[in-house]
């Protein structure tokens, strides 16, 4: 596999070492002046599903990479009549799960539910509620799908616990969902994002700082054996103990990290007039403290040591 070289080694090495400074990824494009985050690219990453949310709604939009640059974002064909989120395209492409709480069929109740909707040519079919084994309470969010087809995701419980699941896709059906063993209610894991090749997790946690940072930061636990090994926490320059960082998605390639986050470039003062009209545009634009999509190369945790 890819990252199969990842040793126990590398993992305590990366404990001590922080990553470069995310940037803001499409300022103004996709990082915009309303909540934006949880992107999700295509196989050959020129197509991106990503949510952007305000007081009210949450919408799934579409953007495409042409001539280097992302094109104006559209809400997604299968999205917009509903409030949906968090889009995840399978490994190979040929579809997407998303959270959506629209009525369950063939009721008039609603929960949060992971929806599949397959690739149909150009196109989208008609998204498709996946199995009780999947959906296993009213608040299930966080869909990220690893090579087998075993869907990882969050649970929230009774008492807004939040836990990490996985459901293997194995038969053709999936299988009764099963918490991972490194995640707890205690830890207060959320989002998952599984690596390409299955060897890595990066996924949020508010659990795991200490006790008086109750903010979602970022970790990555890497596979060991037939199980997990124990979760690291992913640290980089600029990081700020004051934001939250989650909903992470691993690009195509394996080599970036793209994720949601709160965080603000920070304004130095006093200003000349120029820096002051470049922070308002920044502020306009984007870093309002609203969520944006970030990214940041993988290196550090893939390669040192």
């Amino acid at each position: 596999m890819l990252f199969a070289f990842i040793l126990g080694s590398i993992v305590a090495a990366a404990q001590a070492v922080a990553g470069p400074a995310p940037a803001i990824f499409a300022p103004g494009v996709i990082s915009g002046p309303a909540g934006d985050g949880s992107p999700s690219f295509t196989p050959d990453g020129k197509t991106l599903f990503f949510t952007r949310s305000g007081a009210s709604a949450e919408t799934i939009m579409e953007s495409h990479l042409v001539s280097g640059s992302w094109t104006i974002p559209e809400i997604a064909p299968f999205s917009g009549t509903w409030n949906d989120e968090h889009a995840v395209v399978a490994p190979d492409g040929t579809y997407l799960v998303f959270v959506s709480s629209r009525p369950i069929p063939g009721t008039q109740k609603k929960a949060a539910h992971l929806y599949r909707v397959d690739r149909t040519g150009d196109g989208w079919g008609t998204p498709l509620e996946l199995p009780a084994a999947v959906n296993i309470g009213p608040y299930v969010f966080a869909p990220s799908v690893g090579p087998d087809g075993t869907i990882y995701f969050l649970s929230i419980g009774s008492g807004r616990t939040f836990q990490l699941y996985s459901s293997t896709f194995w038969g053709g059906a999936y299988q009764t969902a099963a918490p991972l063993s490194f995640s707890s209610p205690a830890t207060a894991d959320v989002d998952p994002a599984i690596a390409r090749d299955g060897s890595f997790m990066i996924f949020a946690s508010s659990g795991r700082r200490t006790s008086d940072d109750k903010q979602e930061h970022l970790f990555v636990v890497y596979r060991e054996n037939s199980g997990w090994g124990t979760p690291v926490p992913m640290h980089y320059d600029g990081e700020s103990a004051a934001s939250n960082d989650n909903e992470p998605d691993i690009a195509p390639d394996g080599h970036t990290l793209y994720f949601s986050s709160d965080r603000s470039l920070p304004v130095s003062f006093p200003r000349t007039r120029v820096q002051a009209e470049a922070d308002l545009a920044r502020i306009e634009s984007w870093d309002n403290g609203n969520t944006n999509a970030w990214s940041i190369p993988l290196g550090t945790w893939l390669h040192h040591g």
